[in-house]
Order: structure tokens, then sequence, then C-alpha cells
């Protein structure tokens, strides 16, 4: 009996200690969360914003979010690159501050630190509750992976890992949606390719994996190379923006396009991509869509491995074993 009291003792004491333990761990836990949380720049989450701009030298961009897109309102109206925007998003505002430098801003500090200078870069985020902060950018530490920054409604001048900066220093391109075409290749109804000598290669697509040529004659198209075609223009990016309001197309050679490729989606929704002449100065191929009246640049190998001919699209024929 005296042995099973002496057992029960020590489980307790010993269950104790292990609790102890758990309460003293689990504060320091609670400590740890309670500084990393203080060290974060900002109040709110990245799905909290629903704007922000960037400045910098004589540049100003404007983002807004509408309906959970986001589109570019300044120097132009346009749909954003929604995947760019939600990565500088989590990034920034999930940052936290490396050390704080000073307590207090100086005119001479901040000029130390590049705030204020040429490479100041300057970011406003406003989120869903109204709220607004702004971050302002300046130079590297020597090393160059540390920099310097302030908020404009704090005294303090923080030390930060310079890429949370390299993240945020995004340019009207960086920010702009650089889709072609939008649209789901083994959903489409037809795709018809014009070349600019009159000849035209036209494809139906009456039900899943069936690809039927009808243009310049009747055959069956190899679903393996419809595909890889049509993801070919479904993933194709514009590579630079060449002309929002066009005078003359004939300048990129679109009033004669050298090659026209028009798409029926699933809704019956007709897109339509247009190219002209090269643009030996970016390396590329002037375009245009169908209805739209910009003009924009593609990669210079995007027409190779468009079919000139349908037989390059045939399924090919098994040949009859030899007997």
């Amino acid at each position: 009996m005296r042995f099973f009291k002496k057992t029960v003792f020590w489980f307790i004491i010993l269950a104790l200690i292990a609790g102890s333990f758990y309460l003293i761990d689990r504060r320091v836990e609670e400590k740890k969360v309670v500084e990393e949380t203080k060290k974060r720049l900002f109040p709110f989450e990245p799905k909290d914003i629903v704007e922000f701009r960037i400045v910098r030298k004589n540049e100003n961009i404007l983002l807004i979010k509408e309906d959970n897109n986001w589109f570019m309102e300044v120097p132009l109206r346009a749909s954003g690159d929604n995947e760019t925007i939600e990565k500088l998003l989590e990034a920034v505002i999930n940052a936290k501050f490396d050390a704080t430098l000073f307590d207090t801003k100086s005119e001479e500090k901040l000029k130390e630190m590049g705030i204020g200078g040429p490479d100041e870069l300057t970011v406003t985020f406003k989120a869903s509750s109204g709220l607004v902060r702004t971050i302002v950018f300046g130079n590297r530490n020597p090393t160059m992976n540390l920099g310097f920054a302030i908020l404009k409604d704090d005294q303090r001048i923080f030390r930060l890992t310079a890429d949370i900066k390299a993240q945020t220093d995004k340019t009207v391109y960086d920010l702009r949606d650089k889709t072609v075409l939008a649209f789901e290749p083994l959903k489409i109804k037809n795709v018809a390719i014009e070349w600019a000598d009159g000849r035209i290669i036209a494809i139906d697509h009456p039900s899943e994996g069936q690809w039927h040529i009808t243009k310049p004659q009747a055959a069956v198209a190899d679903a393996i190379k419809m595909t890889e075609l049509l993801y070919k223009i479904k993933n194709a990016e514009i590579k630079a923006f060449a002309d929002e309001s066009p005078r003359d197309l004939s300048v990129y050679g679109l009033s004669t396009p050298r090659l026209k490729i028009k798409i029926v989606d699933e809704k019956g929704k007709r897109l339509e991509l247009i190219t002209g002449e090269k643009d030996r100065k970016q390396r590329g191929i002037f375009a245009k869509r169908g209805g739209a009246q910009n003009v924009f640049v593609l990669e210079e190998d995007f027409i190779v491995g468009i079919p000139n001919k349908g037989e390059e699209l045939e399924e090919a024929m098994l040949e009859p074993a030899k007997k």
C-alpha cells in the first residue's frame, strides 16, 4: 500500500513538473508571437488591400481592386496582372522590419538613408476598412542585403531586408496583364488560321477530343497537335506594349496583317489575334487583338509552329501491317 501511495505521489509530482514546462514553453511561444507581431510594418492583411499607389521619380502607378480582380487606373486604364500583384502584397504587407535604427526622424538621418533622394520609392496601401498606410523605401546598405524605410505616420527609421523593396519596385509593364488571348483550349468551338496570301485553315471542335479540319479540305485533325497549338496561343505573353492609341496601323504592318488567328470559345465569344511586321528594336512581332485599339509586341518566335497547311494538323494514318 505504501509503495502504491509513493508511486501516486511521484506521478503527481512529475505531472506538475511536466505541466510547468508546458506552461513555460507556451508563454515563451506566445511571447515570440507577440514580438514578431510587433515587428510587422502594417496592421492589415494582403487580402484587405483594395487600392495601392506606387510613386518613384516621375512615375505614378495606381491600382484598384474590383470584384476580386485588379485594374490599373493610372497612368492608364488596363487589366492588372493578378498573380504579380498578389505576390507583391504578400511580400510587403506581411513584411517585418529587421531593426529600429532610430526612434526619431531627422533630415540628416533621412538623407543618409536615401529617403527623399532620387532612389526613393513610396507605396501607399488602402484597406477595405478605409485605413491607409504609406511606406517610403530608401537606399540599401553597403552589403546590399538590407535596406532602409520609414512609415509616414511613424517617427522611427527601420532596417529591413532589401528584397522587400525589390518585390515592391514594379513597373507599369510588371503590373499589367500580359495575356494575349484568354480562352480554355479544350473547350473552344472552332479556330481559324488565316495567312496574308489567302491560305485558311479552319478546325471545328464538335465534342471533347474530336477535331475536324473543314478548310482547306475536310480531314480529321490530330488531337495532340491541336492541343499543343492552342496552348501555345493561350500561353503566349505580351513582351512589350507598343502603342495605346495608334493613328496608323500600317506603321506596324497591321493594316495588311501577316497572320490572323480567330477563335470562338465555348460561350460563343469571338476572339481574334492579328500579327504584323517585326519589331526589330524589341526583337518581336507587332500584334493586336480584334476589336481592341492598342498595339503590343509578341516574342519573335510566336509564329514558329503555327501551321501553314492543313496537312500539318492532320491525324497520322496508320499503315496496314504487312503480312
